[in-house]
């Protein structure tokens, strides 16, 4: 059995505050989604290479890697998209095994790769730091999981390398029902391929991701499922205004202390995130649920207290009805400054919002980097998997796509008109 407490660190992404750029966006009116580009190329036969990690503590891996698509048709056998994952399997000591986990993971969005936990997380190599000429390679990473357990990152459709196939061909798998079952399909696919029916699955879902997850589970009954990993999961999008500001209190202090911490406070950021969601469940939760009911004295005694928290005026908590927005708390928590909404260590000087037609504000995090496009292409990513996997194509590495985004259509299949 593989320990996740090994890993708590790298699992712990920035909670409750990684929201999706466009949660809540998808089927706004008047926001139309650019052509996403097709798969020209037709689908690619698996490819599978050798390689070996070095661990800081001597020990090596040894281990094959193999990237592949699925080719996803629809009910009259046409194909229409391909959806495509990178394996990572030990070998040699440690490898294989009835008992040896596997784990499938994927990010969120949606319009997400599995970039994030592939290559900044939890796969065996991970983008390292920009040299001279901004250009990234990738290093081994040494908190990787494949010491004990096998890994596959999945790359929904849109996203990566994975592609419409035919016009209109992604369309049925950017719904919340078609992207699970796009999902399932390839795991079922590489697992009889694989012949490994019987080895304990973990699935790992971030963000999105964690929705994913639970769409995905009521079709896994005769999978052998050991436990489903969620990291800050967006499960449910009806949270009331209330209950947000609930949650999203302890985040917003441990990001306020960490700019404005004062010389000889020696509380780590466990702690302080600890204080601040006792007074998110206790006087915040009990304040808020007053309403009208409560007195001004005690409303503004209550936005003193979190403006001291917060970093923010007093008078900008009481003119919000004690209700900080997570964009106003990013672009103020620092004069002058704009914080990264997905890793609140990024801070940059305050830039103009996004000016395209219907962009979300969260289109301007600074930890995000869409710039102006609507598509995040890694081209160390791309590298990484044409020359040190061997992949044969030219496809760009869509790390983030807006354009899925705002595609997406959240109404189950029966709530749908037909295509």
């Amino acid at each position: 059995m593989w320990s996740a407490a090994r890993s708590t660190t790298v699992l712990a992404m920035a909670v409750s505050m990684i929201v999706a750029v466009g949660q809540g966006a998808a089927q706004s009116p008047g926001r139309v989604a650019a052509t996403i580009p097709l798969n020209e190329e037709g689908p690619i036969a698996p490819v599978t290479t050798h390689h070996r990690l070095d661990l800081s503590d001597g020990r090596q891996i040894q281990y094959r890697a193999t990237w592949f698509e699925h080719v996803l048709s629809d009910s009259a056998g046409l194909e229409q998209a391909t959806i495509s994952a990178t394996a990572y399997v030990r070998e040699g000591d440690g490898a294989g095994g009835p008992d040896r986990p596997i784990l499938f993971l994927f990010n969120g969005g949606p319009g997400a790769s599995s970039s994030p936990l592939h290559m900044n997380g939890l796969g065996p190599k991970r983008l390292g730091e920009p040299d001279a000429g901004g250009r990234r390679g990738v290093v081994d990473n040494q908190e990787t999981l494949l010491d004990v357990a096998d890994l596959v990152f999945i790359d929904p459709v849109g996203t990566g390398f994975s592609r419409p196939l035919r016009p209109d061909g992604g369309k049925a798998y950017w719904s919340a029902d078609g992207d699970a079952g796009a999902a399932l399909a390839l795991m079922q696919n590489w697992l009889v391929r694989e012949r490994w029916l019987k080895a304990p699955l973990y699935l790992v879902g971030e963000s999105y991701g964690g929705y994913r997850l639970a769409l995905m589970a009521k079709e896994m009954a005769d999978l052998p499922v050991a436990g489903l990993v969620l990291i800050s999961p967006a499960l449910d999008f009806g949270t009331p205004p209330d209950q947000e500001a609930i949650n999203a209190l302890p985040s917003m202090a441990v990001a306020a202390w960490l700019q404005h911490r004062a010389e000889g406070d020696q509380r780590s950021s466990a702690q302080v995130w600890e204080e601040a969601r006792g007074f998110a469940q206790g006087a915040y939760a009990s304040m808020l649920q007053q309403g009208s009911a409560r007195s001004p004295a005690d409303g503004a005694r209550l936005a003193s207290q979190m403006a001291n928290m917060l970093h923010l005026p007093d008078a900008m908590i009481a003119e919000s009805n004690l209700r900080i927005e997570t964009q106003d708390f990013l672009e103020h928590v620092v004069q002058g400054k704009l914080l990264g909404r997905l890793d609140t260590r990024v801070i940059v000087p305050a830039r103009p919002k996004p000016t395209s037609p219907g962009l979300p504000a969260a289109a301007n995090d600074p930890a995000l980097g869409l710039g102006t496009s609507n598509v995040i292409i890694s081209e160390s990513i791309g590298r990484y998997l044409r020359e040190e996997l061997q992949v044969p194509t030219a496809r760009d590495y869509f790390s983030l796509t807006l354009d899925v985004n705002f595609a997406w259509d959240f109404r189950p299949a029966s709530m749908r008109p037909p295509f």
